[in-house]
This record gives C-alpha cells, structure tokens and sequence, in this order.
C-alpha cells in the first residue's frame, strides 16, 4: 500500500479497481514493470490519493507456487523476496481519487493500455454498490450518436439524432470517451451514410467491442470481433447481447484465416500495432475483380510523429489515399 499524499483529504470517495501486469506498456509506448508503472501513474493522474495494491498471504503464495510451503515464519516481516504480490502475472490494484471526476479522468487515462486493465469505478461508501454509475453518463459522438451506460433502458439503434449504442464502462477499451474511438466511430458512420457496402467487417483490437457492435447494430450481418486479451471476450459478448446483435458478432484472440474480403476493417490500436499487422490488415479489405480496393479501412490511435509513416506504409499496400480526420491530439486515417 502507498502512502496517501500529503495533500490527501480526510475522506476518499472513489475507487478504481485495476488488473494489472507484470509490465505495462505506457501511452508513449514504453513497456514497463508494475512497480514503475505504479509510480509513472501517481505522477500522471490528478486527484490520486492512494494506491492499495493488495496482499498475498503463505498459504494462497503456497497455492500459486510462489513459496515451496505454507510454513513460513514471521510472515508479517516478510523480506523482499517474499514480495508475493509483486511476483503475481497479474495483480488487482485499488486506486483510491479524491472525486468522481478524478476517477473518471483515470479511466480514461488507463484505458486502453496493455497490460493494464480497468476492472471497475466504485464508491469507497459503505453500502453503496451502485453509486460509482453517477459517474458515467452518455456520450455524445459527433456524426455518429450516442454510447450510453449497458444498464440504461432502451433499445440499440439507429433514429433522427443519431445512433444509440449500449457498452459496459470498463470492459475494455472503448467508452466513446477517448478520441480515438469517437473518430472511428464518425468514420464507421460516414462509410455507412455514404450508401456503402457494410455487411462484413472486421473490428481488430477489438476492446469492449464497441466498434464491431456499432457496426452491427447499423446493419453489418458479419462482424469478426479480434481482439488478443481474451480476459474481455465475454465483455464483448455481453456488450453484443446488451445490443440485441449477438448473433452477427463473433468474437477470436487471432485474425480468422482465408474467407470472403471485409466491406470494412476498423482498427483502432498503437502505431507499432498498425505497422506491425499492416499486410494482414490490408490484405483483408474486399477488393473488385480487377484487384482494386472495394472495402474500406479505418485506422486510428495516431498521434501526431506517427501519422506519415502508418499512412506511408498503407498506401502502398492499397494504392489510395486516405482521408485524415482529427481530434484533440488523435489522428484517424480512411482509406477507401
């Protein structure tokens, strides 16, 4: 457990509960132990007053194999090397902020990273499970709609203002609260308005789902949902049922082999990723008979010093050029 800071008010409000790595890789793309992740957040985000980070006891290091026996003496001195929770591949982290504002800024901060997962946003009161919801309202998405809280009522869809969406917060990356996703959404949306094909496609780095759902709940028939931490595939189930499409959303950890071409592929992941996966990528965009690119492909999670070499690298693969759209700091690349 941290130490609160100094400036730590006399009551703690908030909680965010976090499952986290042995290394995290950071938003700069440096990959990272847990404990100098840990100190890079108390650095990064406002309002933290406190970090528990758990405890193993002997006998459950015993149980996991990171102690011969549960027979140890003088647990509660525990030297260094007996530092049990330290040795866990993954470790479930508290994060206390001094308000719900705080927590909900570090939600956002956090999500999305590799090797750090947001498990849940939670009132420290006594007695109040459901208070932490306060914190999460709709999101408004321009060209797109609005992403509302999973345990809203009504129904997933398209209407006058705008789509309507439903996603658990937390359940993976994708809110609608990050620049990112809200450009791929006003991609997904403006390739559909456009009058489209948009029957197959493919959501990689898939996230709480959000992207792939969208498009089913506009009328894909076929979304392939990719997305390699399997800890959040039935969140992206439950986010599909919440939505009435499971049945058009299929969910894998790797790129389905062969098959029919996607009238669109979205990915919004790093910039390594992107570079890293582009063959694939662009290779499963639909092409017309004479080999020309018929789908389209959304790329995002770009900042800025990244964009010219992940367009650079697409262009070539699909021989087009690419729209480029912005927010805040985000850059989103369409190809087709």
């Amino acid at each position: 457990m941290h130490e609160p800071k100094d400036d730590t008010p006399t009551t703690v409000s908030w909680l965010v509960d976090l499952d986290v790595d042995a290394t995290v890789e950071l938003p700069a793309g440096e990959a990272v132990a847990r404990a100098a992740f840990l100190e890079w957040l108390w650095a990064a985000a406002d309002g933290l007053v406190g970090v528990d980070e758990g405890a193993v006891d002997v006998g459950e290091a015993a149980t996991l194999g990171l102690v011969a026996s549960p027979l140890v003496i003088d647990v509660a001195a525990a030297p260094a090397d007996r530092d049990w929770v330290g040795s866990l591949a993954t470790a479930r982290i508290a994060c206390a902020f001094e308000s719900a504002a705080a927590a909900q800024a570090a939600t956002t901060l956090l999500t999305g990273l590799h090797g750090c997962r947001v498990v849940a946003l939670r009132t420290a009161a006594a007695g109040d499970e459901t208070a932490w919801r306060d914190a999460f309202g709709p999101i408004e998405v321009a060209g797109f709609g609005t992403v509302r809280p999973a345990w809203e009522p009504g129904p997933a869809g398209p209407g006058p203002a705008g789509t309507t969406i439903f996603i658990e917060p937390g359940a993976g990356f994708g809110t609608g609260l990050h620049e990112t996703t809200r450009l791929c959404l006003a991609a997904l949306a403006a390739w559909r308005d456009e009058g489209r094909p948009c029957t197959r496609v493919l959501d990689f780095g898939s996230g709480s789902g959000i992207l792939g759902i969208a498009a089913a709940v506009l009328g894909a028939r076929h979304v392939n949902a990719v997305e390699i931490d399997t800890a959040v595939h039935d969140a992206i189930r439950t986010n599909a049922t919440r939505n009435g499409i499971a049945d058009h959303v299929r969910v894998a950890a790797e790129l389905p082999a062969g098959g029919p071409g996607y009238d669109l592929v979205l990915a919004n992941i790093v910039a390594p990723v992107l570079i890293e996966h582009a063959a694939a990528l662009a290779g499963a965009v639909r092409r017309r008979p004479d080999g020309g690119q018929a789908g389209g492909l959304v790329l995002s999670g770009l900042r800025g010093d990244e964009v010219q070499r992940v367009m650079d690298r697409y262009r070539v693969l699909l021989d087009s050029e690419p729209l480029h759209a912005t927010l805040g700091d985000w850059h989103c690349l369409r190809f087709g």
